[in-house]
């Protein structure tokens, strides 16, 4: 089979998909597809609009290494900055002619006579590829908790991810539930109009301060001369800043420290009230959860108007909710800010039901035994690559930078299939176990095994999310293919 010959075809037009399809077009193979559902690239940047969006990594970090973006206009970038970045990356690299939109993949079943894998789309449409990427992300579907009452409500509600653009919250009483990464960005929004605000906290988290000043007319200029390095060194001292956050998630007690002291004091600059700081102040250190950034937040919580409910919710009424203490409050508006299903959809399905050798169901499999051969492979599913899969990425940095690395390796794999007339390559099982052996036995030691409740763990403690060393180890271990991991089946001569 000539390596040019390959057909890929890539799951999800989001920042993996397009730099998968980056990749295959810079080295010569133009024979793959990339399928996304909506009607533009961009995945969870271009499903998720709701007001304040902004990304919690710097911007200059998250954009591919390669196609560095001296314009950004924020140190943060906003939703709107990112999908256009991508579209831009997407145009320039010639994938619009590789791209199906609105195209809803809903099966891939992997053909073991001719070694490769045949889609179903929801018209109907059967297509078949040599190699499966998938890059379908998890922060599409949104999760809305099993509380009673969700269908008594008699007025407006929804989630955060189907935002209800032009909406007017003047004079409403608004109840939003859940406090993480989607509500420190909606309540401040929400909070501008809103008559009475009511915000639902399970449990607090640490709030970092983001700092989010415009770039300047002068910087942006320096950004874009390449003599003056500045655009380099800048992105290299803000990956610097990012280790700190490393070294916290290690549990490292001074770096853990000072990110106490700046998230504490960032609360206490807007918010003066003993009761409320108590409330707002959580139990755990610092990196155990989902580190949260925001310049806002607090100021929208400080304002007479709105109240911190320190308590989950037990019910919805027709006219309010209730809350696990017995509080209840009257309610126009009901506002869930509670998370997406990771890779699924808003029913419980997978994102694409993708059967392996002997019809065996991806999800299934991966339920039994949640694990992956360094984020990109599964025993059971030859010829299928995912990008950032199961403890595919490090938790804190880009992820630009670990797709990165992903796809450089995936595309390693396609060449190879090519090159030595190979027919499919799986994963072996004893191999995959040994490495995942290895890497919970640290991510154990890690501050998400902490003790506090986290989406990064499955029911059984298991980190099922992150990688626990650094980019420069992930790209050490990603250098070679080693083949011997792999059960290699070859075509016929």
């Amino acid at each position: 089979m000539d390596r040019r010959s390959i057909s890929t075809g890539i799951l999800g037009a989001g920042l993996s998909g397009i730099l998968m399809g980056i990749r295959l077009k810079q080295a010569g193979l133009e024979n793959f597809t990339i399928y996304e559902k909506a009607d533009d690239v961009g995945g969870t940047w271009k499903h998720n609009t709701y007001p304040g969006l902004h990304c919690d990594v710097p911007s200059h970090l998250y954009s591919y290494s390669f196609e560095p973006n001296p314009d950004w206009s924020l140190p943060f970038a906003g939703q709107q900055e990112i999908q256009a970045y991508l579209r831009r990356c997407a145009e320039k690299y010639g994938l619009l002619k590789h791209l199906r939109f609105g195209a809803s993949v809903e099966t891939a079943r992997y053909q073991e006579e001719k070694g490769g894998w045949e889609l179903t789309l929801d018209g109907g449409e059967s297509r078949r590829h040599d190699i499966l990427v998938s890059a379908t992300g998890g922060l599409t579907a949104p999760s809305f908790p099993r509380i009673e009452g969700l269908d008594l409500f008699r007025g407006p509600l929804w989630h955060s991810a189907t935002w209800r653009h032009g909406f007017d919250f003047t004079g409403k009483r608004v109840a939003v539930i859940g406090s993480a990464a989607s509500a420190v960005q909606v309540i401040p929004h929400v909070a501008q109009t809103a008559g009475a605000l009511y915000v639902f906290q399970r449990d607090p988290n640490w709030v970092l301060p983001r700092n989010n000043i415009p770039y300047t007319d002068e910087m942006k200029a320096a950004f874009r001369d390449p003599e003056t390095g500045a655009l380099m060194r800048h992105r290299r001292q803000l990956y610097r800043n990012t280790l700190r956050w490393y070294k916290a998630f290690q549990r490292d007690p001074k770096s853990i420290a000072i990110l106490r002291h700046v998230a504490l004091k960032n609360m206490k600059s807007a918010i003066s009230d003993p009761a409320l700081i108590a409330s707002l102040t959580p139990a755990y250190d610092p990196g155990c959860k989902r580190l949260l950034v925001s310049d806002d937040y607090y100021p929208a919580l400080a304002l007479p108007t709105t109240q911190v409910i320190p308590h989950g919710v037990a019910k919805l009424t027709e006219t309010g909710v209730t809350a696990t203490d017995g509080t209840s409050i009257q309610a126009d508006v009901v506002i869930f800010c509670t998370g997406y299903k990771l890779g699924g959809r808003e029913d419980g399905r997978p994102a694409v039901e993708v059967l392996g050798r002997d019809g065996a169901p991806l999800s299934l499999a991966l339920r039994n035994r949640p694990e992956a051969y360094r984020g990109v492979a599964v025993p059971g599913f030859p010829n299928y690559f995912t990008i950032v899969g199961l403890n595919g990425s490090v938790a804190y940095s880009s992820l630009f930078y670990s797709a990165e690395l992903h796809t450089d390796y995936i595309l390693k794999w396609i060449e190879e299939i090519g090159r030595e007339n190979v027919l499919s390559a799986e994963i072996r099982p004893e191999p995959t176990r040994r490495y995942n052996e290895a890497i919970q036995g640290e991510l154990q030691k890690m501050s998400w095994s902490a003790g506090c409740k986290n989406f990064y763990l499955d029911r059984t403690g298991r980190n099922v999310s992150f990688y626990p060393g650094t980019l420069g180890r992930m790209r050490r271990e990603l250098r070679d293919l080693k083949p011997e991991d792999f059960i290699i089946r070859r075509a016929a001569p």
